[in-house]
């Protein structure tokens, strides 16, 4: 039983009352009385039966073929908000701070799997999206993920969210990093649309652990800073997220347009290279913000690179004045690169995220779908394989220095690498994401008109944990030297990374943390706030409102943490 905000006893609908479609609980399409109570208001519930579970092998592995957790002891599955209070204290309380939380397990770096980690708050089992009346928002629990969250809003509420394609990787890390995807020029970051959040903190001088209801209308000014730090500030920092809360979420497009254009490396010369980069950076700047792309400059071991564009269509559009304006922006897109190099059709998949280039299109021309479908055929991951990323922000176009080194890079073949999913994603960015000050959440990037994400992948016959032996770990050294002396190449002029304090051009702005990256620089190897500012700039410690702050009043003891978490000094 739980307590209503008139201190009435009623039935918690995670005990059964809620319908169930599939897997995922649709509350809100039931009596208001079966709805979840606000979290903040529950009386404490009696301490059920612990969550730890038996662990089991795939228990010590990331999505990312490279972590794995040896010396993993305990896991822990909350299976309702409820536990998760006891859950965060039963694990704290036995492991200390060798506890990590996962919810979709797609993390880039070895935040939860490593040589530390003794136990795993896992929050898969969280995975209901749903309406709160009592809260007037809708909710999406840490556990979800992306398909989930993006069927179910779309199917019952006719909903949707600004979030990635990736269909497995879990709300949990990707909303609090930012949640960036193929509707953020249309409707900006997931961030940006984010009200409230449940979440369990840790008082580590009394040992207890309680569930928070914080967002902007919070009477407490050190929760209202928390909800600002969870816009943006990531996962494994603060405590142990439970629930997300949406109280006006985008009303999901109707209509989508895909469309792909190809180019064969054979035909590309380091001069049509150049004008392919120069004409795509001023595309991105003149396109409507129902326009999304990808460019994904593909090693020439790939044989071919491409680019891929949707068009969603505003609330309230048609299908025949969204196909007008879709083949409008297809037709001017196809002028732009025209001149280029010859377009083919796209011959085998391009690889890396999100995935519409990781299967071969049906047609060369501009295929118009509903949302539902263009959802499908995005919603990409790709096998389980070993993978390294880096990332960074473009603020204009890209200099000529940068596009030699990027050109020689993909040319490069080092001895026994696998080049074939190797690439330069240049992604879209600007629209509305930019209608936002730096401050307005932890994300300060909102001047930039590309994304960029460096990616390469490769396979082995390795069991788990075997990745350090040999032949393996040669091979990973020969993938990850590549991509690092790439990354180096491309932004010599500022140091080595895209950091906008070395910069007097006003090009770069910094990398994502949602695509972290150790090389950057790590606590265990002292220079974790290099990483840091390259994250959130002046909201990492500068701004009067700053994540390092937030940090050390809610977890001075610093139990979240992870080798790029924030510092509590």
């Amino acid at each position: 039983m739980s307590l209503d905000r008139s201190g009435q006893a009623r039935r918690n609908f995670l005990t059964g009352a809620a319908v169930t479609v599939g897997a995922v609980g649709l509350a809100g399409l039931v009596p208001a009385q079966a709805a979840p109570t606000p979290n903040a208001l529950r009386a404490p519930a009696a301490r059920s039966a612990s969550a730890r579970r038996p662990m089991i092998r795939s228990d010590r592995q990331g999505y990312n073929r490279r972590w794995f957790a040896p010396n993993l002891k305990g896991v822990y599955v909350p299976t309702s908000t409820d536990q998760v209070a006891n859950v965060v204290a039963e694990a704290l309380s036995a492991h200390g701070k060798n506890v990590k939380v996962t919810s979709g397990r797609h993390c880039y770096e070895d935040f939860v799997y490593n040589d530390q980690t003794h136990a795993v708050i896992d929050m898969s089992a969280l995975n209901q999206v749903g309406f709160d009346p009592d809260y007037n928002s809708y909710f999406v629990d840490a556990g979800c993920e992306n398909w989930t969250v993006y069927r179910t809003m779309l199917n019952a509420f006719n909903k949707t969210l600004p979030a990635g394609s990736c269909y497995s990787v879990g709300a949990g890390g990707h909303i609090t990093g930012g949640g960036y995807g193929l509707l953020s020029r249309l409707h900006g970051l997931t961030v940006d649309h984010l009200t409230a959040v449940d979440i369990v903190t840790w008082d580590a001088r009394s040992s207890s652990a309680k569930m928070r209801h914080v967002s902007e209308k919070s009477s407490d000014a050190a929760e209202r800073d928390l909800f600002w730090a969870l816009r943006g500030g990531g996962g494994g920092n603060f405590g142990v997220i439970v629930r997300f809360y949406f109280a006006d979420p985008p009303t999901a497009p109707a209509h989508a347009t895909i469309w792909t254009l190809a180019w064969n490396w054979s035909d590309m010369t380091s001069a049509s290279f150049a004008n392919l980069l120069a004409e795509y950076a001023d595309m991105v700047t003149t396109m409507p913000d129902t326009d999304f792309s990808l460019l994904r400059l593909t090693h020439v071991a790939k044989g071919q690179l491409g680019m891929t564009i949707q068009i969603a269509s505003p609330a309230g559009t048609n299908s025949v004045e969204h196909r007008r304006k879709a083949e409008a922006s297809v037709a001017s897109a196809t002028k732009r690169f025209s001149a280029i190099a010859p377009a083919v059709r796209l011959l085998k998949p391009l690889g890396g995220h999100p995935g519409y280039m990781s299967s071969v299109p049906v047609s060369s021309s501009a295929v118009h779908l509903t949302y539902l479908e263009a959802l499908q055929d995005l919603n990409g991951i790709g096998p389980n394989e070993f993978g390294k990323y880096k990332s960074a922000y473009m603020k204009k176009a890209f200099p000529s220095d940068q596009v030699d080194a990027i050109y020689h890079w993909l040319n490069v073949t080092p001895a026994g690498a696998d080049m074939s999913q190797a690439l330069v994603q240049v992604d879209s960015y600007g629209g509305e994401i930019n209608k936002r000050s730096s401050t307005a959440t932890a994300v300060p990037q909102r001047s930039s008109i590309m994304k960029l994400q460096y990616q390469t992948y490769w396979n082995n016959d390795s069991v788990p944990g075997n990745r350090n032996s040999a032949p393996y770990l040669a091979q990973a050294e020969t993938q990850l030297t590549w991509l690092n002396d790439l990354y180096r190449a491309v932004y010599a002029e500022y140091g080595g990374t895209p950091n906008p304090a070395n910069d007097t051009t006003g090009t770069v702005g910094g990398c994502y943390y949602n695509y972290p990256d150790s090389q950057l620089g790590t606590h265990a190897h002292g220079d974790a706030d290099k990483a840091l500012w390259l994250y959130f700039l002046d909201n990492f410690r500068n701004n009067p409102r700053n994540l390092v702050s937030v940090k050390k009043h809610w977890d001075p003891e610093n139990y979240f943490h992870h080798a790029q978490s924030i510092p509590v000094k």
